[in-house]
């Protein structure tokens, strides 16, 4: 709004109500201020009063039959505003009543004209003008005294308040209306779901007001009007490349990118029992562990609850907010006023500078709020605070189960700048946690969904497809200059060299014919020329294959408690496909492995990963090796013990670049392993089915094919 110039303001000392006039009342003006009884009129009146009242800007109060001045004074010395001192001189009060029952209008009118001489007031109430209507013998006579009265009071130059019981409906019929340069109307009703009071401006001459309802409230500090729509303005968002805020929660920031630019506001979305709350402090939580201060204001958990719920998680919540870098601000659901704890929020979070802002839950905040366009623009308002104090904002909200919606009203992520969707889904007997970054303005995120576990330590995230990989990026080529020893004896000579760097190699093999030693070996070859290497077991201990290596003569212990290798045993019952890639990337980059054995990869399938979803991990994790310059070997379980023509069921096979085949033949009423080499990407080998041995040392490879009769 552009305030007219020229006209010199009054400031009201009432809370955002010279902003709904464009900057105070006019100087000089005339106003009639309507309402029904206990509307608050006294009161507003008389805060202005003394919030203007000094000795040389003297106030002169009027009243007329309505409530006599000693209970007037009784009831306002319980306000803060009210000051005693400002009795003797700076504000008089003129008891009209007598004069009006006795003598009537034109008594009452030298009077008022007498007392204006003598006290030369800057501001006068009436209180209530509404008498005048009811003494006056017509509207001819009622015009004629309020014209006069209106005359004089702008001859004085004085700010005039007239109080009485107007109505919107006598807008059109008083005469006084039509002379006054000015009419507010304070009414009351119900409105989202409470009843409240509200402040509108109908005419104000040479000003560009506010023309909507404005709710206020009446406290021990007196009145206190909400604009939100004129006192929180969105400032427009700086030029060039946002600064970014880093959450500092496990794994998120990696799905999340480059991090949130600051000034963005989130929408945390999912059903209840998704983990929104904790997700949302932590979030403060870490911030202020990185020295970002951080406020949570929650609608349905007390202080308390929220600090007990951290302690749960191993978080020293209590002493965080003992050194100021958090405030939990809890506003009970009976209690919210969508208006005035708009404006509460802009407050506290420019008070505290806060960098890291929760409001918990918008659902619940608005859930008075029947209209969706309100809700829209409640939610901006929402944003436009976060965004002018250069924030982060975090507002979770319930998502109604089983539809398809990303907010509880559906206009909230048209406002947003980011939508993160926590989800949960029923997989064999419990629930898993998800999470999905739906939306980030100016943000290359990472897409689809992430599993997420809450537990010892707050949440943790196990993205998809490692920290940094787009999800449609092409593997690395391979090496083909440099080739790299297998460990096996003569399994090199049949490679024309060995495996070719960077490789994946697929080893199908029946029950008991050596994958895991083939395995162990690969690594403990690597180990003996200064590389580093990762086996991953889902079926044996790591002591088990200690102990098995010992026992093949295969100095596995002692590779690793020289470090070059490592043993991970992940469990197959709490195997997840989403949390595997992302330890087993961690792992590899903590270890700088340069080569890696995933034993037994068919394990991973289970009746919570169809053969669908292990496609997709297995060929990410491939990429994933193969961008961080490892060079790998999967063994997978073979269905039949005798050779087949299919090297795998799973249809596994596109995803590597070698595949061998360890399989069985009977020669001599006995087993006989032996090995075929099925594929090598980029080099040529040995076509031929070689015998296999495994023993002392481990297992070998003769070069030459086997006759029927020959055996192990």
């Amino acid at each position: 709004m552009e305030k007219i110039a020229g006209i010199p303001r009054l400031p009201t000392g009432v809370p955002n109500l010279d902003a709904i006039f464009n900057g105070g009342l006019p100087k000089g003006s005339v106003m009639v201020v309507g309402g029904s009884p206990g509307s608050g009129k006294t009161i507003l009146s008389l805060q202005i009063c003394f919030h203007n009242a000094t000795p040389k800007n003297r106030v002169l109060v009027f009243g007329t039959l309505s409530e006599p001045t000693a209970k007037s004074l009784l009831y306002l010395k319980q306000l803060s505003f009210f000051d005693a001192k400002k009795l003797d001189g700076s504000i008089q009060f003129v008891d009209l009543g007598v004069m009006l029952r006795t003598k009537g209008l034109e008594a009452v009118s030298a009077l008022i004209m007498e007392q204006l001489k003598k006290v030369k007031p800057s501001i006068v109430v009436i209180d209530s003008f509404k008498v005048f209507d009811d003494l006056a013998k017509s509207k001819e006579e009622l015009r004629k005294f309020g014209y006069e009265i209106a005359v004089t009071l702008m001859a004085w130059e004085a700010t005039a308040l007239l109080l009485g019981e107007y109505g919107p409906n006598d807008v059109a019929s008083n005469p006084l209306f039509s002379i006054v340069d000015g009419l507010a109307i304070l009414s009351q009703r119900e409105s989202l779901g409470e009843n409240q009071r509200f402040f509108k401006i109908i005419k104000m001459r040479g000003t560009n007001h506010s023309r909507d309802d404005h709710p206020f409230l009446i406290t021990s500090d007196g009145v206190e009007v909400f604009a939100s729509r004129l006192s929180i303005k969105r400032e427009p968002a700086a030029g060039g490349q946002p600064e970014r805020c880093q959450t500092h929660i496990a794994k998120l920031d990696e799905i999340i990118g480059p991090g949130i630019p600051w000034g963005s506001s989130l929408l945390i979305s999912g059903v209840a029992g998704t983990g929104k709350t904790v997700l949302s402090l932590e979030f403060i939580y870490r911030g202020a562990q990185a020295g970002e201060k951080g406020i949570l204001f929650s609608f349905e958990e007390t202080e308390e609850r929220l600090r007990a719920a951290a302690q749960g998680l191993g978080w020293d919540l209590g002493r965080e907010i003992d050194r100021g870098m958090i405030e939990i601000v809890f506003i009970p659901q009976p209690d919210i006023m969508v208006e005035a704890h708009l404006l509460m929020i802009q407050k506290r979070i420019e008070a505290m500078k806060a960098k890291r802002v929760v409001v918990d839950s918008i659902s619940v905040f608005l859930h008075k709020v029947t209209d969706a366009q309100l809700s829209r623009e409640k939610v901006f308002q929402l944003g436009s605070i976060i965004q002018n104090a250069g924030a982060v904002g975090f507002l979770p909200t319930d998502i109604p189960y089983g539809s398809d919606q990303v907010s509880r009203f559906g206009v909230e992520e048209t406002v947003v700048d980011g939508v993160i969707i926590l989800s949960s889904t029923e997989e064999g007997l419990e629930r898993q946690r998800y999470i999905e970054v739906y939306k980030l303005r100016n943000t290359a995120h990472l897409k689809g969904r992430h599993n997420l576990v809450i537990g010892p330590g707050g949440v943790s995230v196990f993205p998809r497809y490692g920290d940094d990989l787009p999800a449609d990026a092409p593997p690395p080529a391979l090496e083909v200059a440099t080739r790299l020893g297998s460990g096996i004896p003569g399994l090199d000579t049949l490679l024309r060299g060995g495996l070719l760097k960077r490789s994946v190699t697929l080893v199908s093999g029946s029950a008991g014919v050596g994958k895991s030693v083939f395995g162990l070996q690969f690594l403990l070859e690597g180990a003996s020329r200064k590389e580093r290497g990762l086996y991953v077991t889902l079926e044996e201990g790591p002591e088990q294959l200690l102990a098995g290596a010992e026992a093949m003569g295969l100095p596995l212990r002692t590779a690793v408690d020289a470090g070059m290798l490592q043993i991970l045993y992940v469990s197959r019952e709490n195997l997840r496909a989403g949390q595997f890639l992302t330890v087993l990337a961690d792992r590899l980059k903590a270890l700088k492995a340069s080569r890696v054995v995933l034993d037994a990869a068919t394990q991973m399938l289970t009746e919570r990963t169809p053969i669908d979803e292990l496609r997709h991990v297995l060929y990410k994790l491939m990429v994933r090796f193969k961008t961080l310059d490892i060079t790998s070997v999967l063994t997978l379980e073979a269905p039949n013990l005798y050779s087949t023509e299919r090297v795998t069921e799973l249809g596994l096979s596109p995803i590597a670049d070698n595949i061998l085949m360890l399989r069985y033949e009977e020669a001599d009423g006995r087993l006989a392993p032996r090995l075929t080499i099925v594929k090598t990407r980029g080099s040529d080998h040995d076509r031929g089915t070689h015998a296999v041995t495994v023993g002392q040392g481990g297992m070998r490879i003769e070069t030459r094919r086997p006759t029927p009769a020959e055996g192990t």
